[in-house]
């Protein structure tokens, strides 16, 4: 045997050996004889007693006798796990972030989400990975780029994710017009205001219907069904107007649109510069006839 095992480990198993023998033989001897005397109840109650005494003897000695290898045992499971651990980490994180994603109800397949500057449609989510369409940026429009991206759960752990509005939904939509002309503020804004109004006509019920909707179901003041001016200077001082419109998701960009070209057109913004550069090419234009007519008459005279 000690071929395979160390001497140590032999040793214990002889003296494990030899204890079993031995509380079996006590046992064995000690129930005989207490069966001897008393009556039935008695005896019964007297052998519980003695297997109870051999049992935790016997509890008591083999954790003597192997309480070393135990130790050694349990460090090397120790070990083992925290290697596991560290080798798994990813998976485990994976995993950790599916269970928020299904815990919290973060998002679901089909969703519109944002985190990590990665903007796409949630079109595939398993336990250890999400699959998103990629989407351009909010400015530039709602229809995907043709490519997916999948991302591991344990970003769910690391950052913020924010669930957008999906493009059949009324949502606000805010943007800034920046004024280069200088132009009354009250006008400006009673124009926008005013194409604001024309444009949006068309849904202002179901708009403000919907709002009542979403604000009644989250249980929060949400932006709209009005829609807001706010009037501003930027670093150089020149005119701002925050607008916050509400909308639908899918109509924002062109509702922004149609919104500052009515503005514009209004205040009469790009006109006095339209003019001008008009101007200047009639000018330029008088001093090409000219500078012709005169070269002309120059070359009249030399050939007289």
């Amino acid at each position: 045997m000690s071929f395979f095992i160390s001497s140590r480990i032999a040793d214990h198993i002889t003296w494990t050996l030899v204890l079993f023998c031995t509380v079996f033989v006590l046992r064995f001897v000690g129930e005989a004889l207490l069966s001897r005397f008393g009556d039935p109840a008695r005896q019964r109650h007297r052998r519980f007693i003695l297997r109870t005494l051999c049992n935790m003897t016997l509890a008591v000695a083999l954790l003597g006798i192997w309480l070393a290898e135990i130790h050694d045992m349990l460090l090397s499971l120790t070990a083992v796990l925290v290697a596991m651990v560290v080798a798994t980490k990813e998976l485990i994180m994976c995993a950790a972030g599916s269970v928020l994603r299904l815990s919290g109800h973060l998002f679901k397949i089909g969703d519109r989400i944002e985190f990590g500057g990665i903007h796409g449609e949630v079109i595939d989510h398993g336990l250890f990975s999400t699959t998103i369409m990629e989407l351009p940026p909010l400015n530039v429009g709602h229809a995907g780029t043709g490519r997916t991206i999948m991302l591991p759960n344990s970003v769910l752990l690391t950052g913020a994710v924010r669930v957008e509005a999906q493009p059949r939904h009324y949502a606000p939509h805010r943007f800034t017009l920046t004024l280069e002309a200088p132009v009354p503020p009250r006008k400006a804004v009673e124009a926008i205001r005013t194409a604001a109004a024309a444009t949006l006509a068309p849904d202002r019920e179901l708009a403000a219907r919907f709002h009542q909707f979403a604000a009644r179901k989250s249980g929060v003041e949400i932006a709209g069904p009005e829609t807001e001016v706010m009037v501003g200077t930027n670093d150089i001082g020149k005119l701002q107007f925050q607008v916050v419109i509400y909308c639908l998701v899918k109509e924002a960009r062109a509702h922004e649109q149609a919104i500052t070209l009515d503005a514009l057109s209004s205040l009469g913004v790009g006109v006095g510069a339209a003019a001008e550069r008009l101007g200047e090419t009639k000018a330029w234009a008088e001093i090409a006839r000219q500078l012709r007519e005169g070269a002309a008459k120059g070359r009249e005279q030399a050939a007289a």
